[in-house]
């Protein structure tokens, strides 16, 4: 299930601020339910906290809450927050944050072939505002180190690119209270910066694998799983790479086990993006214990041609256990 506004928003603040559990639930409700803004009567609450924390922690709420797709109640829904997000992109047009193509190609000072070719590497991004895309200017910023920038876009491909110009140009708690823009210089810097950008950008996509007693060839409805497993990992990554990361993480599994010794039974692996309600299947595994092998049939499954195949079943008793095996053998092959 995707994450709600609210969780997303969490999660958000957790990575800029100290702040205890319990306070930035507290704010995030409160601004949720006031048109994402503060109440005055509450202000007092956290006067501890700047204005400036305040206003950050209040466009983080509303991002999330736009990310999410979701109406928060009473007198306002997402058409009204997608409206006030608009009103802020345009002002970042009239304030020169987002430029025209022909602006930022002459700010880079490259052809129109060459910017084709940094866009589908993801070297850059665009927003579009009022079906006019736009681009970023701190991307063209040349006091900045633009190879390393352009490193640290690629990593964050998968995410929205609203929520890409927020990461590049907000200071992070996780990054000792400094924005991703200033720690491209140093050699460490960077280094942490490109490992917390990895971690950020992989929780835009979630990859799960969920365990079916009997042979399907599609999710049965009705029909709780015996095991599932979940992991937010970056799209891009190889399908069962992904799949084996989600079976070992343990970020999310379903029941907690004793899980049961099936003998047949079938895998289901999923991606499914932050804030969009469908999965897209990605590959279904039929899987048959029999004695000492283990049939597999791969109904669909992108980028293998691997449709059946036998492999030794080992000493690997629970559904849990075949399926680690099962993975394990199709990332190799």
């Amino acid at each position: 299930m995707a994450d709600s506004g609210w969780d997303i928003a969490m999660r958000r603040i957790d990575e800029e601020f100290d702040l205890a559990q319990f306070v930035a639930s507290s704010l995030v409700r409160k601004i949720a339910a006031n048109q994402f803004r503060l109440p005055t009567a509450d202000r007092a609450q956290f006067q501890k906290l700047p204005d400036d924390v305040i206003a950050r922690i209040e466009q983080i709420v509303r991002d999330a809450y736009i990310e999410a797709d979701e109406d928060v109640g009473g007198d306002i829904s997402s058409e009204d927050v997608w409206q006030q997000a608009l009103t802020s992109r345009r002002k970042m047009v009239a304030d020169g944050e987002l430029i025209s193509e022909a602006d930022f190609r002459q700010r880079l000072g490259v052809t129109q072939r060459r910017l084709t070719k940094l866009l589908a590497d993801g070297n850059v991004f665009t927003m579009t505002i009022d079906d006019v895309q736009y681009y970023p200017a701190l991307l063209a910023d040349p006091a900045l180190d633009r190879k390393r920038l352009q490193t640290i876009c690629r990593v964050l491909v998968p995410a929205p690119a609203e929520c890409r110009l927020d990461f590049l140009s907000s200071t992070r708690g996780s990054l000792g209270k400094r924005s991703p823009l200033q720690m491209l210089a140093d050699d460490n810097d960077f280094k942490r910066l490109r490992q917390a950008a990895v971690a950020w950008a992989a929780e835009f996509s979630r990859t799960t694998v969920r365990a079916y007693k009997g042979e399907h060839e599609a999710a049965p409805d009705g029909v709780a799983p015996l095991y599932t497993a979940s992991a937010e990992i970056d799209p891009r990554r190889p399908l069962w790479a992904r799949a084996s990361e989600a079976l070992h993480l343990h970020g999310y599994e379903w029941p907690m086990g004793p899980y049961p010794d099936v003998r047949k039974f079938t895998l289901f692996v999923e991606r499914q993006a932050a804030g969009d309600a469908t999965s897209i299947a990605e590959a279904c595994v039929q899987i048959v214990a029999d004695g000492d092998y283990i049939r597999l049939r791969i109904v669909a499954a992108p980028g293998t041609a691997l449709h059946s195949q036998s492999i030794s079943a080992g000493k690997h008793k629970t559904v849990v256990d075949v399926a680690k095996q099962v993975i394990a053998y199709l990332l190799k092959h």
